[in-house]
């Protein structure tokens, strides 16, 4: 990763039907001066009022991460966000004419190659990384995500599904190159069982197997073959570089997941910008 800041070139679009509201829905990205960060904009309501992914903005991660500044919300951004950090973005302007982005095919690689369709440039401003002095760690029941202090950024996630099936672990440095091949392509996935309570709740009405892996006891029921023999622990990692983007600074460190998920991602990103606010010794 270069010390310099980037945004991207020129504006591109993709559209698709959301996960949860299952509506039609165009997203465009644009570039955006230096130090303005990554914000969204709702292009569908009066004004078109932006909405900045800071974890203070956080409303509600039931399944996913939803960001609400004033009337205007935005849900579902972890995909986009993960893309936009993974890739090394720092600042661009996101548009939606929806409450939510497409869920495309329950992946980040839309929204990676959206970036390289649009192109990275550097621009003239230093990045300023927070960079972690002192372990510190966030549990809820068996699952936990501990931060260390290190040069760089390293995730080791292992994950389980609910029944302590599907046990995978992998251990990567992210940067822009094994982001976009190793972590962006990894899909969503979802219990079977769980199905019909999120549809009950009124959640993943555009949601197919086009957009997401199911798991069906011991089978796994999906449009195309397994992209990677452990997509589901790359998928945990992808949303983990999404919901640490929402600390507004890329950031060094090692975080160690066991079995992380939106809720705990994001008290560990709010105990990350906690200790960020507070002043240098």
């Amino acid at each position: 990763m270069g010390t310099k800041q980037r945004s991207i070139r020129r504006e591109r679009s993709l559209n698709g039907k959301s996960l949860h509201t299952g509506e039609e829905v165009t997203l465009t990205l644009k570039p955006a001066e230096a130090n303005a960060g990554i914000v969204f904009r709702r292009v569908d309501l009066y004004g078109k009022p932006k909405v900045v992914p800071r974890v203070e903005n956080v409303s509600d991660f039931v399944r996913s991460t939803t960001i609400t500044e004033g009337n205007a919300k935005v849900h579902t951004i972890e995909h986009v966000l993960s893309a936009l950090s993974g890739c090394g973005v720092d600042n661009a302007v996101v548009e939606l004419d929806a409450s939510e982005p497409p869920i495309m095919d329950g992946s980040a690689r839309p929204y990676a190659n959206l970036v390289q369709e649009a192109e990275l440039v550097e621009q003239d401003a230093e990045r300023e990384y927070y960079v972690l002095d002192e372990p510190i760690s966030v549990t809820s029941g068996n699952r936990s995500i501990i931060a260390l202090p290190h040069d760089g950024f390293r995730i080791t996630c292992t994950s389980a599904d609910d029944r302590g099936i599907h046990v995978q672990h992998l251990c990567i440095d992210v940067d822009p190159d094994t982001y976009v091949a190793q972590l962006a392509p990894a899909r969503t996935f979802t219990i079977f069982e769980d199905i019909e309570e999120l549809l009950k709740m009124g959640k993943i009405q555009g949601g197919s197997l086009d957009s997401a892996i199911v798991i069906k006891g011991d089978k796994i029921l999906s449009k195309e073959p397994l992209r990677f023999d452990d997509e589901f622990v790359r998928h945990k990692i992808l949303d983990v570089v999404g919901d640490v983007s929402l600390l507004g600074k890329p950031l060094k460190a090692h975080l160690l997941c066991v079995r992380p998920g939106h809720a705990l991602n994001s008290e560990l990103t709010a105990k990350l910008a906690e200790r960020m606010a507070l002043p240098v010794k």
